[in-house]
């Protein structure tokens, strides 16, 4: 039974295989063709035919409260009635992202149509995978921390349940492709996140379509158009939701901000010497200088080369005080570092003294 209340609903996009309805402040896809899926839900999880709603439900403060008391399903079916949807046939994800910043991207190749809807906030939550936990599930008993990717991959073939799984796997990895290729920093470690820790996907086929499909890999049509549509659309989320973007890392301190160094980082050292504001019309124009970026990349990418052992720190001291007396114009002797902090010590200083000498 469903409980059909007062509500906001707005009919957003159309396609033969879906609707996509903003109601209050979750995104709905009603399904109008037989189906299949897989989701990453704790209602009506895993596999399922024939599902009438898929749901991504934004949080409020309201609902954090409820979950002292309530479980993550039980909180889902709640919704999902308020919503006028019959939970028995529905599904979905959550997320702290607002569904006014959701993003849609389709591609097409010949009768073949891929389109990823999606909402992204990944700017407190990112996390890489292996980083270190920050909760330990017992018996079912855990607290959240959400700042999501959520996915809804809608694949207008009729895919095997097997096509399913592979085509979150390809999804998955165009996800990280686009967090690493905006060098989206991990929350829990100076690493480039791979995810967040709470990141959803529903992955949907049209089970009326005569095209059967088994193979969603990265070397098929079908996982090409999965990647760039999964892409597309996670660029645009991002941007809507946190403002990141390739001109968002455009600058010194962005590039610097994962290995938590910031303004007060730099101004903090020299306080005693400058005041804030000519300290500003100083630092500023050097950490927006694309030179200065390029080669604070350098040294970054050699100290990641160094924080998964591919290069040691020995390795990395000689190059690093080379590019830093080559930008900086400087003559720093050398000398050999002993931690990344040491390393990003050596930045700040030597960066302070270029600007306010």
């Amino acid at each position: 039974m469903f409980i059909l209340l007062n509500f906001y609903s707005e009919d957003v996009y159309h396609s033969q295989m879906f609707d996509l309805i903003k109601r209050d402040n979750a995104i709905i896809v009603e399904l109008k063709v037989n189906n299949n899926l897989m989701i990453s839900s704790w209602h009506n999880s895993g596999y399922h035919e024939n599902m009438k709603y898929v749901v991504n439900q934004s949080l409020t403060n309201e609902d954090y409260s409820l979950f002292s008391h309530m479980d993550y399903e039980t909180f889902q079916q709640k919704r999902m009635n308020e919503l006028g949807l019959n939970a028995l046939y529905s599904t979905g994800l959550l997320t702290s992202a607002c569904m006014d910043n959701y993003a849609i991207s389709t591609h097409t190749f010949r009768e073949l149509t891929v389109t990823s809807i999606i909402t992204a906030g990944a700017d407190k939550n990112g996390i890489r995978a292996g980083d270190k936990a920050s909760f330990y599930e017992y018996n079912n008993d855990y607290n959240l921390n959400y700042g999501t990717i959520n996915i809804f991959l809608i694949i207008d073939a009729n895919l095997e349940p097997g096509a399913l799984i592979t085509s979150i796997i390809t999804a998955t990895e165009a996800k990280t492709s686009i967090l690493q290729d905006l060098k989206l920093e991990s929350q829990f470690s100076t690493k480039i996140a791979t995810g967040t820790g709470t990141d959803g996907i529903c992955v949907i086929s049209n089970k009326s379509s005569d095209n059967h499909l088994e193979n969603a890999g990265k070397h098929s049509k079908l996982g090409e158009l999965i990647a760039k549509s999964v892409q597309d659309a996670l660029l645009e989320a991002l941007y809507l939701q946190t403002a990141m973007s390739n001109e968002y890392q455009k600058s010194v301190l962005s590039r610097l901000s994962r290995f938590n160094i910031y303004f007060d980082t730099f101004y903090n050292k020299v306080s005693q010497q400058i005041g804030l504001n000519e300290y500003c019309a100083k630092l500023y124009p050097f950490i927006n200088d694309s030179d200065n970026i390029s080669w604070i990349s350098s040294v970054i990418n050699l100290i990641d080369e160094a924080q998964v052992n591919l290069l040691a720190l020995e390795e990395i001291s000689e190059p690093i005080i080379k590019i830093v007396n080559t930008f900086l114009e400087d003559n720093y002797k050398k000398r050999i570092f002993n931690s990344v902090d040491e390393v990003l010590d050596f930045i700040v200083n030597s960066i302070n003294h270029h600007i306010l000498k």
